[in-house]
């Protein structure tokens, strides 16, 4: 694992964009990283995965020592988990769940 945090940070962000449930291990483990910039791109890329795994460690998220990471994971869970009509947009921005 990088010692750049920006480097740990980019490869989770790289990881929601393979939208692969395979990511969602290693994205486990970038969630107990040590800067909440990495753990809040882990949130960010288990949203674009989604799963029930996902939304696993998405809830996990909620204990975060980081105000900003917890209210994220908290809206994020909130769109995952409510039932939408076939079609309809996520109301975050840049958001794009693949089970839509």
């Amino acid at each position: 694992m990088s010692q750049d945090p920006r480097k740990r940070e980019e490869a989770a962000e790289a990881l929601g964009e393979t939208r692969r449930p395979e990511a969602v291990e290693l994205l486990s483990m970038a969630l107990e990283d040590a800067d909440e910039d990495v753990r809040e791109a882990a949130v960010d890329a288990l949203a674009e995965i989604g799963g029930d795994t996902a939304i696993g460690l998405l809830q996990k998220a909620l204990a975060d020592q980081d105000e900003s990471i917890r209210e994220t994971a908290a809206d994020i869970l909130a769109e995952l988990t409510a039932p939408r009509r076939r079609g309809q947009r996520s109301t975050r921005k840049g958001a794009r769940y693949p089970h839509e």
